[in-house]
C-alpha cells in the first residue's frame, strides 16, 4: 500500500516554513505595490512595464523557493522514513498543481492585459482551491478543507477587496501553518 505521505505535503515543519515564506513573500509584493501606486521614489519611479515584470519576477522567485522548499525538506523526512522516489500521488500532485499554476498565469496574463488587476489575487486563491480539492484522493484527507478555505478567501477577496492582502496571507500563510499542526501525525 502507497503511502499518503508524499513529495509535496505540507505537513509538519513543511507546512510551518511553506507559511512563514508566504507571508513574508506578500508582505514584499505588497509593500512594492504601495510604494509603487504613491509614487515613491525607487519603485514609483518604475515604467509600468518594468514594475509588472518586476512582481511577476518575485512571484516566480516565491514559487521556485516555495517548490523547492517543500520537495527538499519532504525528501529528507521521506529518506528518514525509508521511502523513496516520486510515487503516483506525487505525481499526480504535481501535474495537477502545475496545471492549474498554468492557467493562473494565462488568466493573470489576460488580467493585466486588460486592466483587471483586483482579479488576481482572488483568481490565484480560486485556482489553489480548487487544486486542493482535487488533490484530495492522493493525500491524507485535509487537503479538501484545505482548498474549501481557500476558495472561501477567494470568494471573500471578490466581495470585500479592501481585505485583499490579508485574505491571501491568512490563505498562503497562516493555513499552512494551522494545517501542519492538524495532519495526521502517523504521517511524519
Amino acid at each position: 500500500m502507497e503511502s499518503k505521505f508524499h513529495n509535496l505535503s505540507l505537513q509538519g515543519i513543511t507546512g510551518i516554513i511553506f507559511g512563514i515564506i508566504s507571508i513574508i513573500f506578500i508582505w514584499f509584493i505588497k509593500i512594492l505595490l504601495n510604494s509603487f501606486s504613491l509614487g515613491d521614489e525607487g519603485v514609483g519611479m518604475l515604467p509600468i512595464s518594468f514594475f509588472e515584470i518586476l512582481i511577476a519576477m518575485v512571484v516566480l522567485i516565491y514559487i521556485l523557493i516555495s517548490y523547492f522548499t517543500i520537495v527538499l525538506i519532504n525528501k529528507k523526512r521521506r529518506k528518514k522514513l525509508g521511502l523513496k522516489g516520486w510515487e503516483f500521488s506525487s505525481k499526480k500532485i504535481r501535474t495537477i498543481f502545475i496545471s492549474f499554476m498554468i492557467t493562473g498565469g494565462v488568466l493573470t496574463y489576460s488580467f493585466v492585459s486588460e486592466g483587471n488587476l483586483k482579479l488576481i489575487i482572488p483568481a490565484s486563491l480560486i485556482l489553489f482551491g480548487i487544486a486542493c480539492v482535487l488533490t484530495n484522493k492522493y493525500t491524507s484527507g485535509f487537503s479538501k478543507i484545505f482548498g474549501v478555505l481557500f476558495l472561501i478567501n477567494g470568494i471573500m477577496c471578490i466581495l470585500f477587496p479592501q481585505f485583499m492582502f490579508y485574505l491571501w496571507g491568512m490563505a498562503f500563510g497562516i493555513y499552512p501553518i494551522i494545517y501542519s499542526f492538524y495532519t495526521p501525525k502517523k504521517n511524519f
